[in-house]
């Protein structure tokens, strides 16, 4: 009876390194303390074989051996458990790890620790050799240290730490004190091995405290194993105890019929017939199932595995198949199929078939491309699943009757719908079971778990995909316009580079992509970073831009990009090469000029006609009549008039021809108007036409020449004089914007017809009777030649407005009432 209780406990010890192991395979502190719950279990084995009476010589040095490896492998634990310690180096515990093989080589080899094993009248006895007083002086010496280690780790530990080291030194501290005194000190002391199996005993305290240590604190976290095996056990010993109670009934007389080593097999084959009844008949039970396609699912283990794919993938592709897949095997049933709404989500919109897989060849279970409405109109309105077994039941009539003849139609025992936010987007098919069962509780619940989750993980890949589509579409647009088009995120990281961005600043795409703004042309990345920083819109109307090889013009404009909140989340750039449009308008200007020329030399040709006719004449007549004193008179006066008149033109052709040459300064703007008015006051006064100005009180610098701007004022002031009738106004405002300088002259004559207002600036052109027509051919001229647009409009209320826009010259904030 001794050697069963010995080896109940070897198995105890053993089973404790084990789930220790289990929880920890490749950690040194695991593989450490199973080793040494190996060895302690070999050690209690052996001296319950050496107490059965056969093979002593055998056994005792078995024990030996086992017992020698029990300190080293110990103080390798209280090394590295529960924090690694720099006390003790590793060449120590090496070297008491090759003590402890020396003497367990000698002990299985050699006479030399154990001498003789053999059967007295009162037991079994072994008598020890020579080198077993060293061997015990090393197993004390060895033992002490690692528990002198393992109590000092204990004694700094704080919290959880302390308490698992507090069982578990309580447990090493019984265990060790009772297995040495009985079988290492007695034994070198007194000389009697008689009751050496009294030691083994002592580990079921250790045995107990490790287990409360692992179950209520923690204990190298085998919480989890050793209630998985606890629980086996628990069951194993539940029915065990039965055959253990027949056994003990027929002990006596087993124990006169057999010898020891039959009666451990027979024990050992109860219980090994113990152990292959519960996996006998789950595996008979699993065939049969499978013979009769009846399956039991892991539902823990297929909602895990769906929901992880359901919410990590988002192509629809790869997703309907998995759903579809996923239902038709958990379920074993005939068939599955997915169902999504078409088009726009209205009313009236019906399921098409998006996924179907039939399971079984000869299977009826049907899956039109289309839905019936009876089913579609039925989970619309319930959003709960539609089982065709608990429909059969109900009192059928009208729609509810319909939508059962349509279910059993297409035999289709259940519909899920998949629902997203609220509303039915299709539905999921299952057919009946191979097996013939139902549809259980059970499986309900993970179908209907499966379908909720499905609903959310189609909508977002349809999402996706429109998402996806709107995004390539995007990039085929941008890909193939001819503006260039760069996009950076609000870290400044650039993620869009179009193909016309690569041609005009030289930078390929993949080396722009996902870098810094940094590596992009300064008057493109600077425009970007200040509209991310404030989130406002900029326009640059032309900066040079260079890719290296050419400079070219560029019109750039930025814009943030915003979320629904107005939180700025990048900016874009837009910029267009003006190199054609700069060459068209040298076009444009070039044939401008040459018709210029021609209505100019026109309507000099016209002017100068005029008086050469009267020149011509007087000179013809001149040898006739040059006796004639008044006529000679006449000639003289009328030459002389004639030849001031093409004098003037030829002075006011030569302003038109070069308004530009004189050098420009910063000037006020305001002084050229002043003078100008001033000039012009008495003619308006004369002609009861109120002249006034609104100039503002600060100056409005500009870069220009100081005697052109007054006389472009004063032809624009003399043209308002004769157009306004007596009585009338004439105004003078101006006003700055936006980094420009408006000047208008406003009269209430009657204004510039229509029709006449393109030909307004040409030279010789007028609609007075008298006149040139150059004034404001003068004044168009000036004010290109100072960067100034000149442009007429007329009033609503009657009269013309003549507008001059000047660039200025140093920036202000000026706010001038007109």
């Amino acid at each position: 009876m001794i050697q069963i209780v010995l080896y109940l406990v070897s198995c105890l010890v053993l089973g404790l390194g084990l789930l220790v192991w289990r929880a920890r395979p490749d950690g040194s502190t695991n593989r450490s303390f199973g080793a040494c719950t190996l060895l302690g279990a070999i050690w209690i084995s052996g001296v319950g074989f050496f107490h059965s009476g056969t093979n002593l010589s055998s056994w005792a040095p078995l024990a030996f051996a086992a017992a020698s490896l029990i300190p080293a492998t110990f103080l390798g634990f209280v090394r590295d458990y529960p924090t690694p310690t720099r006390k003790l180096s590793s060449w120590a515990v090496r070297i008491n790890f090759s003590i402890a093989l020396l003497f367990a080589a000698l002990s299985l080899t050699t006479r030399l620790v154990v001498d003789d094993a053999r059967l007295t009248p009162i037991g079994p006895a072994r008598e020890t050799g020579p080198l077993y007083p060293l061997f015990a002086v090393y197993f004390l010496v060895a033992w002490f240290t690692a528990l002198a280690v393992f109590i000092s780790k204990w004694r700094r530990a704080r919290g959880l730490a302390r308490v698992q080291l507090h069982y578990l030194a309580l447990g090493l501290v019984v265990a060790s004190s009772g297995g040495i005194i009985a079988n290492l000190v007695l034994p070198f002391l007194a000389g009697g091995f008689a009751y050496n199996w009294v030691g083994p005993l002592f580990l079921l305290v250790f045995v107990a405290m490790v287990a409360h240590a692992i179950i209520r604190h923690r204990l190298m976290d085998v919480r989890l194993v050793i209630h998985r095996s606890l629980t086996f056990a628990l069951a194993l010993v539940v029915s065990l105890a039965p055959v253990a109670g027949l056994l003990a009934l027929a002990w006596p007389k087993l124990t006169d019929h057999l010898a020891p080593d039959e009666l451990v097999a027979l024990i050992m084959a109860v219980v090994v017939v113990s152990l292959l009844i519960p996996l006998t008949r789950d595996a008979a039970g699993r065939l049969l199932d499978r013979y009769v396609y009846r399956t039991h699912v892991n539902y823990q283990h297929t909602l895990r595995e769906a929901s992880k794919a359901l919410t990590g993938v988002l192509d629809l592709t790869v997703l309907l198949p998995f759903l579809n897949h996923t239902v038709a095997t958990s379920t074993n049933s005939e068939g599955a199929a997915v169902y999504l709404r078409a088009g726009k989500l209205e009313s009236g919109s019906g399921c098409r078939r998006a996924m179907a897989e039939k399971r079984h060849a000869q299977s009826h279970f049907d899956t039109p491309d289309e839905a019936p409405a009876e089913i579609v109109t039925a989970l619309m309105g319930t959003k709960d699943l539609l089982l065709t077994d608990e429909i059969a039941r109900e009192r059928l009539c009208g729609a509810r009757e319909r939508l059962h003849d349509a279910l059993t139609r297409l035999n289709w025992a259940l519909v899920l719908p998949l629902v997203s936010e609220d509303m039915v987007i299709g539905a999921l098919v299952v057919g009946p079971k191979l097996s013939g069962d139902p549809f259980y509780p059970q499986d309900l619940d993970l179908l209907m778990t499966l379908a909720n989750q499905a609903g959310i993980a189609v909508k977002n890949a349809q999402l996706y995909a429109q998402v996806v589509l709107a995004n390539e579409h995007l990039n085929n647009i941008v890909s193939t316009i001819e503006s260039a088009v760069v996009a950076i995120d609000a870290t400044g990281r650039v993620t869009l580079f179009n193909r016309a961005a690569e041609q005009l600043t030289g930078i390929s795409a993949e080396r722009a992509r996902n870098q810094s703004v940094n590596v992009l042309p300064a008057c493109v990345g600077g425009m970007l970073t200040e509209t991310v920083a404030d989130g406002s819109a900029r326009t640059q109307p032309e900066v040079e831009l260079s890719d290296g090889a050419t400079t070219r013009p560029i019109i750039c404009t930025t814009s943030p990009l915003n979320d629904p909140a107005g939180a700025v989340l990048g900016a874009v750039a837009v910029f267009s090469d003006l190199t054609q449009l700069k060459e068209l308008e040298v076009e444009r200007r070039r044939g401008e000029r040459l018709a210029y020329f021609e209505m100019l030399a026109s309507g000099i040709a016209h002017e100068i006609k005029n008086p050469l006719v009267a020149v011509k004449t007087f000179a013809q007549l001149l040898p006739r009549r040059h006796g004639d004193v008044r006529f000679v008179a006449d000639f003289g006066r009328v030459v002389t008039r004639e030849i001031a008149r093409i004098e003037q033109l030829l002075d006011r052709l030569r302003t038109l021809s070069r308004p530009g040459d004189r050098p420009r300064h910063p000037i006020d703007l305001r002084a050229p108007i002043g003078d100008a008015i001033e000039a012009m006051r008495p003619a308006f006064s004369e002609k009861t036409v109120v002249l006034s100005a609104a100039t503002g009180p600060s100056p409005c610098m500009i870069l220009g020449d100081q005697a052109e701007l007054e006389q472009l004022f004063l032809n624009l002031l003399m043209n308002a004089h004769e157009a306004t009738a007596p009585g009338g106004m004439v105004r003078v405002e101006m006003a700055i914007t936006a980094g420009r300088v408006i000047v208008a002259v406003v009269d209430t004559g009657p204004g510039v017809p229509a029709e006449l207002m393109e030909r307004v600036f040409d030279p010789f052109f007028t609609t007075k009777e008298r006149g040139s027509g150059l004034g404001l051919a003068i004044c168009a001229s000036i004010a290109q030649a100072h960067g100034a647009h000149l442009k007429a409009t007329n009033r609503e209320v009657g009269g013309a407005v003549f507008t001059i826009d000047f660039p200025v010259a140093v920036r202000a904030t000026l706010s001038v009432s007109a």
